[in-house]
């Protein structure tokens, strides 16, 4: 067992922990982009059916998406749980307790979300004028909606092997899934053999097949290398207790909202942009393609940032949790600027690849340097919004984000693009939203260093100096 208080605490380096961090980064981002690459190839193989059906299956995306990051949300707060428990060396019932409960969480709050995401489903042919296209989106969204439980679980089970230092387990599952997706998505969308040709329902069916076979993977790799953390779904019953399943709701229930606060701030940017007409849309939706594209790697360094600054606080390694942290939020600074600094060089040749319209290539490359921008604040809050996670500090930091994404960004963007005498239009939202964002940077930065402070005073046995530390 490690001392909960040791006044010898273990060395911490710089070195050394820039490479634990990127090594949990990788595959953690690989992770990420096999997960957009899914949504890639339904937007794609749908669209070789009809246009009918591409617009089905991108209303189906609008709107599951949202509500499947809001459930990764919830069950991220896995990470630090278990992160600290490991460090700590608490006993394995702690740990199996940990991920019984995440698991009975994922599947409670998947059946919830799916009854949520079935029930839009069914409003659809109220809402969509165009009947084949309102009966393709229908029928995509409850197959997913179906599935969403099974989601619940296999995003626990990710959580879990994240937190145990064997994120590649699930990087080499879910690149399988997507190599796996191109098949059954082409069985079922053109009908090969004695299947129907299904059309854009049938990439919500084969999603929904990919994901119970990826989750049944994961099932099985968990049995084989983390057999002591959780025995499966049989011991379920077992392994949950209230207390634990409580606790880890009350942190990622804001997780999951403060990520709702960000998408559904660009869903809103993007209904009120159709008033400027196509030519308009198109250019923002290259920038915001773009900047979703680079918005994985910060996005997944700070979800390591979450586990490494948990297993300093399950070790009682205060100032180390704290070196982490802020090391963190330079080593994504520096990634941003490499970021924003290709975007800014290569704005025009984007653009230009995105579409054949030299309108579109105008605006999307005049956005385009907004977007680099953008990089610098979001690359700074996702980093110590992810070690806040591990603090445990989650209430705050979605408090946080609503105000600085909605009652700064999109009322500033808003007033820009249509309130002033000559109004900017784009450029006033993503003037918006960066305003937004370094409002959200600083003051989480500013959360950052306060709530390490706080931990470190009230820890006297910790060996290093508050006063040497940022």
């Amino acid at each position: 067992m490690h001392p909960a208080n040791s006044s010898t605490e273990y060395h911490w380096s710089t070195l050394p922990e820039v490479k634990a961090i990127l090594k949990l980064t990788g595959p953690i981002l690989l992770t990420q982009l096999a997960q957009v690459g899914m949504g890639t190839i339904d937007t794609l193989m749908s669209g070789y059916v009809s246009t009918r059906d591409l617009a089905a299956v991108a209303i189906g995306s609008a709107i599951w998406t949202p509500i499947w990051l809001f459930l990764a949300g919830i069950l991220v707060a896995m990470s630090p749980a278990i992160a600290k428990a490991r460090a700590a060396d608490q006993n394995t019932n702690t740990l199996r307790s940990i991920v019984g409960s995440g698991v009975s969480l994922g599947v409670i709050a998947g059946t919830l979300l799916g009854i949520l995401t079935a029930v839009i489903a069914l409003l659809l042919p109220s809402l969509v004028d165009d009947a084949h296209t309102a009966h393709t989106a229908k029928y995509y969204l409850l197959a997913i909606a179906i599935a969403m439980p099974v989601s619940g679980i296999f995003l626990a089970l990710r959580f879990h092997a994240e937190a145990v230092d064997q994120a590649h387990h699930v990087t080499r599952i879910m690149l399988a899934g997507l190599l796996l997706n191109i098949p059954v998505n082409a069985a079922l969308i053109y009908g090969w053999g004695f299947l129907p040709e299904l059309g854009g329902i049938g990439c919500g069916i084969g999603s929904a097949i990919v994901v119970c076979t990826m989750t049944i993977a994961l099932l099985w790799d968990c049995r084989r290398y983390r057999a002591q953390d959780f025995g499966g779904i049989r011991t379920l019953n077992t392994h949950t207790q209230f207390s634990v399943l409580a606790n880890l709701s009350r942190v990622g229930l804001p997780i999951g909202v403060a990520i709702f606060f960000e998408i559904s701030l660009f869903t809103a940017i993007a209904l009120f942009l159709t008033d400027l007409g196509p030519v308009v849309v198109a250019g923002h939706q290259v920038a915001l393609n773009v900047s979703s594209v680079t918005f994985m790697l910060p996005l997944s360094l700070g979800m390591a940032l979450t586990v490494r600054v948990g297993h300093h606080l399950g070790r009682s390694g205060y100032s180390a949790a704290r070196r982490t942290a802020w090391l963190g939020v330079k080593l994504n600074l520096l990634l941003a600027m490499i970021n924003a600094t290709i975007i800014l060089l290569g704005a025009d040749l984007i653009a230009g690849l995105y579409s054949p319209d030299p309108a579109v290539v105008a605006i999307g490359s005049a956005l385009l340097i907004y977007a680099a921008v953008f990089q610098i604040p979001d690359s700074i809050q996702i980093a110590a919004a992810g070690s806040l996670r591990a603090y445990e500090d989650t209430f705050a930091v979605m408090l946080i984000t609503f105000v600085s994404y909605w009652l700064i960004g999109f009322s500033t963007g808003w007033y820009l693009a249509y309130g002033l005498a000559e109004p900017m239009g784009a450029s006033g939202f993503w003037i918006g939203l960066i305003a937004g964002l370094s409002c959200a940077a600083i003051i989480l930065a500013w959360r950052l260093r306060v709530i390490g402070r706080k931990q470190l005073v009230q820890s006297p046995d910790s060996c290093d100096n508050i006063a040497d530390l940022p």
